[in-house]
């Protein structure tokens, strides 16, 4: 059933509940973005463009743009989140840009959480011509912020507070 039949036999909030389950039901389970993501620190040094294959999905190393206007969430007519992302293994003479359509607004959001943020995104790479140049834009099923493995087992030390009147002669 099309999602324009869907609308018009239970209407336009039926029709965002429908696209979010969707979403839901398309995102990678944890359990295996933890299998890529060990996967990605494995291999990803051998790539030549910032990519990998881990069974029938795509695995890409992005980066957030680091202009603040490029770091929009657009949402679609589709319902689904538009974010622009950096990947250096783009051979499009436009630049190295990737568009990503996300089913779920967490994953745009970590995408582009902060300006040059590194991201692995999990899930189909498509390749398309215009103008006679190469385009890529991605299907995100799963996020993997790289960022955060920098800090894992990383406790902030207990705050203190310091006496400077030694120092001051008060």
């Amino acid at each position: 059933m099309s999602e324009e039949a869907l609308k018009k036999a239970f209407g336009e909030e039926f029709l965002e509940k429908y696209r979010r389950a969707r979403a839901r039901a398309e995102a990678i389970p944890q359990k295996r973005l933890e299998e890529i993501k060990k996967f990605a620190k494995e291999h990803m040094k051998d790539s030549e463009n910032f990519a990998l294959k881990y069974n029938n999905l795509d695995v890409l190393l992005v980066f957030a743009p680091v202009k603040d206007e490029l770091l929009e969430i657009r949402k679609t007519s589709a319902g689904n989140y538009k974010v622009v992302a950096t990947w250096l293994g783009s051979e499009s003479l436009r630049g190295p840009f990737i568009s990503v359509f996300c089913g779920l607004e967490e994953h745009a959001k970590t995408i582009v959480r902060k300006e040059n943020a590194a991201t692995i995104i999990v899930g189909k790479l498509r390749e398309d011509t215009y103008e006679g140049d190469v385009t890529y834009s991605f299907r995100c099923m799963g996020v993997i912020p790289v960022e955060d493995e920098e800090n894992e087992g990383y406790e902030p030390a207990e705050e203190k507070e310091i006496d400077f009147s030694n120092l001051t002669g008060e």
